[in-house]
Order: structure tokens, then sequence, then C-alpha cells
């Protein structure tokens, strides 16, 4: 019997009804990083600028307004490691306060530091932990978190992240009955990877992110599988996949899953599995108090948290352009995946000056088409 993608675990913030409503949010913490990761969309381990940082009270007053607007999942990416330093309180009692106001927490983390005692926190709160998963090899995923550019190697990093997989699955992370009876959800915890390759092939997870894919189906982990965002540092990495090389390796997921385990889905720019609609449902939050679209489009702002409110970007001119789905170019006027919403044109990935000036002059979403174009006529 075959899965359709609704039957699937994916990330607890996406597949969402079109309701009008703010339903999701990412929101960072302080950028501090100790690996060095050349794709890093934020800069992750960068010189911060600490003066603007928001403070506890500010996110629980964001966490507060979400909840009233109707968010009830949030995450907390990897723009800094959320369990390391100062960090780790800030993101506990983030996932604390969430769970009094009943939101469901997607927590990225190198999985390097958590321990017994995190573990079982984390396992009584209402949380999914998304965990880096470039590859299963622990002294490759060492290489891809370091960035010899800037002198940076990392050691040792791989077999801890290992060890954490091997405790979260303990604690009963992926147990199905588990997962379901605590919290509606298939599993909890999952291995997040981009494909990646280098132009010369020195490094490359074209491989492993197949055994990557078996791990997760055959241990009940969310496999979260993309491409890299050419963002921050992400935007001169050698490690960006062609078009070429990125249909490929899809293809060849797809007919592993569906033929080794039954899972049905179709190709898009976005997740392995699914599609991306945070279009319609979400905003993205800066640790410095910045709203954006959503994690690919930190060229528009949509308010300051420190002046304005999450309703006031929600409600903005750019967003309200954004939700109808005013997408124009390749993808909005010829596409027959946008058409038809098996794609929404990834506002990181397949679009053009994405400006609060471009937008709102034009009164659309300038998209440029992509290696998955199909002409809907």
């Amino acid at each position: 019997m075959k899965n359709s993608i609704s039957e699937k675990s994916v990330q607890h913030g996406l597949e969402r009804k079109n309701n009008g409503n703010l339903q999701t949010m990412w929101i960072e913490l302080p950028g501090i990083c100790n690996l060095a990761c050349a794709y890093c969309y934020a800069c992750g381990g960068d010189r911060l600028c600490s003066d603007n940082l928001l403070s506890w009270q500010q996110y629980k007053s964001i966490l507060v307004q979400a909840r009233a607007l109707g968010v009830d999942s949030i995450g907390i990416p990897g723009a800094g490691e959320p369990l390391l330093g100062t960090n780790r309180q800030l993101a506990l009692s983030i996932i604390r306060k969430c769970s009094e106001l009943g939101i469901f927490v997607t927590l990225f983390t190198t999985g390097e530091f958590i321990d017994e005692r995190i573990a079982d926190e984390l396992y009584r709160l209402p949380v999914e932990v998304m965990l880096k998963g470039n590859t299963l090899d622990p002294e490759k995923q060492d290489r891809f978190v370091s960035d010899p550019s800037r002198n940076r190697e990392i050691r040792g990093y791989g077999e801890k992240r290992n060890v954490a997989i091997d405790l979260l699955m303990r604690k009963g992370f992926n147990d199905h009955g588990k997962c379901m009876k605590a919290f509606g959800r298939k599993s909890r915890m999952a291995l997040v990877t981009s494909i990646m390759t280098g132009g010369h092939g020195e490094l490359n997870n074209l491989d492993d992110v197949v055994g990557v894919l078996r791990y997760c189906r055959e241990h009940n982990i969310i496999f979260d599988c993309d491409s890299l965002l050419e963002r921050g540092r992400g935007a001169n990495c050698e490690l960006c996949a062609s078009d070429r090389e990125l249909k490929s390796k899809l293809l060849e997921l797809q007919e592993i899953d569906d033929v080794e385990y039954g899972n049905v889905w179709g190709l898009s720019q976005s997740y392995v599995g699914t599609v991306c609609d945070r279009y319609m449902h979400h905003l993205y939050v800066t640790q410095y108090g910045e709203v954006r679209p959503c994690i690919g489009a930190m060229d528009m702002m949509l308010g300051d948290l420190h002046e304005t409110t999450l309703q006031e970007a929600w409600e903005s001119a750019e967003m309200r352009i954004i939700r109808a789905r005013k997408y124009s170019g390749k993808c909005g006027d010829e596409c027959g995946n946008f058409e038809d919403g098996t794609c929404n044109s990834c506002l990181g990935r397949r679009v053009s000056g994405l400006t609060n000036e471009n937008l709102l002059a034009k009164g659309s979403v300038d998209t440029v088409g992509c290696w998955n174009f199909r002409d809907k006529t």
C-alpha cells in the first residue's frame, strides 16, 4: 500500500490549511555557534551586534502575540546553536513558555550538546528535535561543518552527533506509539540536510543522503532534506549542487522511497516528500526583532518588533501580496506546477529582486522558474 504525502511525518509547521491566519513562526536565537559550516544561511558564529538583540521579556511578548494570532507552531532555526552557552537557557525558557501557551516547537540543533538531562526535559515538552544530518559518517560530517577557507577545522562533532541520535531514540523520540499518544506526532526527531556537492566533487553527500533517507525510514525519523539556500555564507559556498545534480538525486530518492518504503511524492524546489506552504501562514523573526516573510526572504522587512507588532507585520501590504499568491514571471505566469499548487515558488530560491520597493511597485512576486518547470499549457 502506498503512502500519500499527508500520511508521512514532516515538520510540524508544514502542510497547513489556508485559513488566512498566522499559524507558524520561526524565531532566531543569538547567532553563537561553535561550528563553521561554509553553507550557513545565517553566518552563525560571526560577530554579533549585541546592542539590539531581543531580550527575554521581548521573546515572551512575541510568543504571547503569536499565540493570540493563531500560531500553534514555533521553529527555532539554526541561526545560532540553541543549546550552546547562554542560548541554552533561553531556548529552554522559550520551549517551556510555548508549552504553557499550547505551541509545539521545532528545534533545530547540531545535537552535540544534548545530554541525558536535556533529552529528558525535551521529551516531556511539546518539541521535535531536528538534528544536523548531512551524513552518518562521523569523520565526513566533521568536514561538512569545517571551513578551511577560514582556518576552521572541526573534529569530533560527528561522533557526538551520532551519540545524540542514539540517545534520542533510546528516550523514545522516534517511538511512533508514544509520540502519537503524547503529541499526535508520528515522530519527534529528524535528520536535516541539504543535497550538497562541490564544484570539483572533493566533498559531497550525494551518496550519503541516500543512506540518511533509508536510515530515517527504517527508524521512524523525519527525513528533512532540501537544496542549499544561497544566503549568508551559502551565497558563496562551493557545495551548491547544480540543477542537473539536484534533479538527478531527487529522482533517485523519489524512486527509493516509492519502491522500498511505499512513499509517493512529487518533485519540488522545497522539501523532499512535501511542498513548502509557508507563504500563506508564516513569519520569520530574527534575533534582532526584524520580521521577514520566511527564511529565504531576508531582503524584505515587514516590521521591527522593537517598535511594531506581529499583527502589523502580518497585515502589511507586502505580506498581503505574498499570502494572496500574486506571483508573476516564469513560475507565476507559465508553470503548471505553480498553477496546480504542487510548487509554491520558493521565495529564497526562485525569486528575483524580492525587496519591499520592488514588490510594492509591481504588485506581485517576480519569479524566474527552475529545473522542474512544467508548461501549464
